[in-house]
């Protein structure tokens, strides 16, 4: 078939942070004071261009204690957590290619660094295709054919560059185009997260999509055998996270439906963490001409 194309978009729908707290406040049917203690003196809120600080003085007895059931912050300010989620999604922008050629440590020999600079993202892909092997960074600094990163995060295993169907891409925007698919091979995109969690227990991504790609009364098929491979007629996604529970988007190419399923899972606090799932799309040689379209949605949100 020559005449198929696929768009893809995606929309960040939400970010949602609960927080489930139990605590012993004094209240009446107008006010609630849920921490008090006899201080000094101090500051409600100090800050500068650069730091803010709340502080107090001679707060007695602060500190935290705990049990195998409670925890207590004893002083002034103790129950004050600002527990904050920041989540970026970036997407590959598939139409601006770069030949990788070599890749030494953080840093990669490029065709061109046009449009490049730091503190760009970037998707490394060796073997563009249905067994690709992705890695993702932000960029460090620019050289005149090379950049560096600060750090690779790849889905379980490194990307090893030859030149040889080996490319990098930058990742930004919220949409993803296929372009013009075939029956003789599986079209892929990256889709990166960076997530920033203050939250003791992690955060879980979700992904839910709007329904299959169609394209009128024409629609492609979700993967159900585990692999998107060339020649049927097949759309899913694997992810960078190797651990999920829930799920199978770390061992096989799965399925997005319109029920909300974990992609990405962390049990621990984060600071710009980083992962990635890769869309893979295939059709076959009755697949109906068209463009194709469907929005996915992903969600993260904290484990409290």
């Amino acid at each position: 078939m020559d005449k198929h194309h696929l768009l893809t978009t995606f929309a960040l729908v939400g970010i949602f942070v609960y927080v489930n707290v139990v605590s012993a406040a004094m209240s009446s049917s107008s006010y609630l004071i849920r921490w008090d203690s006899v201080n000094t003196g101090g500051s409600d809120t100090g800050s500068s261009s650069s730091y803010q600080l709340r502080d107090t003085l001679e707060a007695a007895v602060a500190g935290r204690t705990s049990s195998s059931s409670y925890n207590l912050d004893q002083g002034y300010r103790g129950g004050v957590l600002d527990q904050v989620i920041a989540f970026d999604v970036r997407a590959q922008d598939i139409s601006d290619p770069r030949t990788a050629s070599s890749l030494a440590s953080l840093t990669v020999t490029v065709s061109s660094v046009s449009g490049i600079s730091a503190g760009s993202y970037v998707v490394l892909v060796q073997d563009q295709g249905v067994s690709q092997v992705s890695a993702i960074g932000k960029v460090a600094s620019v050289g005149s054919s090379t950049i560096t990163v600060d750090s690779w995060t790849n889905g379980g295993t490194a990307p090893t560059i030859d030149g040889f169907g080996d490319y990098l891409y930058i990742l930004s925007g919220a949409t993803v185009a296929f372009g013009q698919l075939s029956d003789s091979s599986v079209r892929t995109a990256v889709i990166a997260f960076e997530v920033s969690a203050d939250s003791t227990s992690g955060y879980v991504i979700q992904v839910s999509d709007d329904g299959n790609l169609r394209s009128g009364s024409n629609d492609v098929d979700d993967v159900s055998d585990g692999a998107v491979n060339e020649g049927s007629e097949e759309f899913g996604a694997r992810s960078s996270d190797t651990s999920l529970a829930s799920t199978s988007f770390d061992t096989a190419d799965a399925a997005l439906t319109t029920t909300r399923q974990d992609i990405v899972t962390r049990s621990s606090a984060s600071l710009a963490d980083r992962s990635f799932v890769t869309l893979k799309a295939s059709i076959s040689t009755s697949t109906a001409a068209g463009s194709y379209a469907n929005t996915i949605s992903f969600i993260a949100s904290g484990n409290f």
